[in-house]
This record gives C-alpha cells, sequence and structure tokens, in this order.
C-alpha cells in the first residue's frame, strides 16, 4: 500500500468514526450529562404550599442567557453556570458558588454548603429576555 493510499485510508476511518459519534450526547465524568437551562428570567421563592402562598426571594433571581451565562437582576453582575446531569452551580460572578438540583426543565432547588434543600426555589417565567434591564437579546435569541 503507498503512502498515499494508506493516508487516505486513515482519513476515511476518521471520518466515519466521526460521523458515528456526532449525535451522542456529551458526558462529563463523574457528574452525568453535560446541559444547559433554559434561557430566560428565573423568579425564586421560599415556602408555600396549597393553604399558604411562598414568600418571594428576589436576590436569589437571575436570568439565563445563552452559552451557560446568566445575569443578575440589576443587569450590573453576571457570570457562567454548569449543569451536569441535575447539579447546577454557578463558576463565575457574583453568585459563584450558589449550587441547585434541578427539578426538571424549568425549577431548580437550591442547596446549602451541606447539599441539603434550603427551601428556596427558582423557577423559569417569562419570555427570554426576562424584563431585566440590561436584555440586549430581546427578541433575537427567541423563545426556549
Amino acid at each position: 500500500m503507498t503512502m498515499r493510499a494508506r493516508n487516505a485510508s486513515l482519513a476515511a476511518l476518521a471520518l466515519m468514526l466521526a460521523a458515528s459519534t456526532a449525535s451522542l450526547p456529551a458526558h462529563a465524568v463523574p457528574g452525568g450529562d453535560l446541559g444547559t437551562l433554559h434561557n430566560g428570567r428565573w423568579t425564586c421563592e421560599q415556602g408555600g404550599d396549597a393553604a399558604i402562598l411562598p414568600r418571594h426571594v428576589p436576590d436569589q433571581e437571575f436570568r439565563i442567557t445563552p452559552d451557560s451565562s446568566y445575569r443578575t437582576p440589576d443587569g450590573k453582575g453576571g457570570g457562567t453556570y454548569i449543569l451536569l446531569g441535575r447539579a447546577m452551580s454557578f463558576t463565575s460572578g457574583p453568585y459563584y458558588g450558589r449550587t441547585f438540583q434541578a427539578q426538571g426543565p424549568n425549577t431548580v432547588l437550591q442547596l446549602d454548603a451541606n447539599g441539603k434543600r434550603t427551601g428556596v426555589r427558582c423557577t423559569r417565567t417569562g419570555a427570554p429576555s426576562g424584563g431585566f434591564a440590561d436584555a440586549p437579546e430581546a427578541g433575537v435569541n427567541g423563545a426556549n
């Protein structure tokens, strides 16, 4: 086999391997599948049940933006987050270190330093722009 034929065979094999794994989900070890939250405003509240209204906790709120990023409600701060399986953590910015457990695509439960639920839950509400003061992508990033 000539060098040119060998290189062509290796290139074809590499393309076949790349094509066969292109549709597989990204896996992170050991935390689970790498994911993202839905873009938009996330409103936080504490407590509440069928008889008692929950208490609004505005200082815990955030807006999820593209590229695993978030903004604070005042629009002056922001950073990044990571979602591995059901575990979500803010990894930079003013909310660095806050951790949550995802309960579905639109709800996360805040955890304390020991991994116990704090009673604060945040849910995605409204349009993707979230109504925060610094929503330059309003009308651009679409509903998701």
